[in-house]
């Protein structure tokens, strides 16, 4: 038996080499309508569980809230949603695009933009974390298909070729540095990108991108997995959750509680952490 004959969905040689070279790439057909209905099903219940005190309207949030609702973690407190997030059909596509031959979870979460929602600044996800240049690598999941008047990603092709640009602060705490006027760019402009429905979109760690407003009357439902190849180490003593909470310490591997393995798929789903982060946001406290 070969390698690739273990992968529940294998990608065609030009798939793996697109992303490569232009730091994202699209999978059709990655999940059955059904399927991914009980899926959309399942995280809908988890966001609204964490978000049914908030009674505010779009208008009175801040500009990161009004960017996306964003729920991190939602393996950890729903059953239900942990079968998403250790799909192995996703685990293994995201081994094929890492070229790993072992992969961990770094996070999951729910990001979606409410009806009126504001654009998403354009950012690069590994800026944020003390991971230095691991190989890293997001799957962007749609439960409704998706097209730039409700909220679609937009990617810099080949802009994860720069490395680590300066971080943008999507939060609005500070202004947010304007990442696509950066010279690494070279002037290139996002590309925006329609999602059918069942299909996934991944972009590389570094891969500058940016979502659109949503104009449309019903909220933007995306899901996404992080994963990242297995064997590397945590390279600078910034606060992160993830590896705090794991006790990982600068220069060692990046690994323990909250970071499994996803591939190979484990026999079993793993159990989650005792200690639980914010029902939302970005996540820098524990909860518990």
């Amino acid at each position: 038996m070969t390698v690739e004959s273990t992968y529940p969905l294998v990608l065609t040689t030009e798939t793996i080499q697109t992303f490569r070279e232009r730091g994202y790439v699209l999978t059709e057909n990655v999940f059955e309508h059904l399927a991914l209905a009980r899926h959309a099903t399942s995280v809908d219940k988890e966001v609204a569980k964490r978000t049914s005190s908030d009674k505010r309207n779009i208008d009175e949030k801040s500009a990161y809230e009004q960017s996306f609702l964003q729920c991190m973690r939602l393996w950890e407190t729903s059953s239900d949603v942990r079968a998403l997030t250790f799909d192995p059909g996703l685990a293994g596509i995201a081994a094929q695009l890492l070229g790993a031959s072992s992969v961990r979870l770094w996070q999951d979460q729910a990001l979606y933009k409410e009806p009126g929602g504001r654009e998403t600044d354009a950012h690069q996800d590994q800026t944020f974390w003390p991971i230095g240049e691991v190989p890293l690598v997001s799957a962007w999941i749609p439960f409704d298909a998706i097209e730039k008047s409700n909220g679609a990603m937009s990617y810099v092709p080949g802009s994860h070729k720069a490395g680590a640009l300066r971080p943008v602060d999507i939060t609005h705490s500070t202004e947010p540095y304007n990442i696509l006027a950066d010279p690494a760019l070279n002037g290139l402009s996002p590309e925006s990108t329609n999602v059918n429905l069942g299909s996934v979109v991944w972009h590389s760690g570094f891969t500058v991108h940016q979502a659109a407003a949503n104009a449309s009357d019903s909220a933007r439902r995306v899901f996404t997995v992080i994963y990242f190849a297995d064997g590397f180490r945590r390279i600078k003593n910034w606060p992160v959750f993830p590896l705090d909470r794991a006790k990982v310490g600068v220069g060692e591997l990046m690994q323990g509680e909250g970071l499994p393995v996803v591939w190979p798929s484990p026999d079993q789903l793993p159990e989650p952490p005792e200690l639980l982060g914010q029902s939302t946001g970005p996540q820098h406290l524990a909860i518990q």
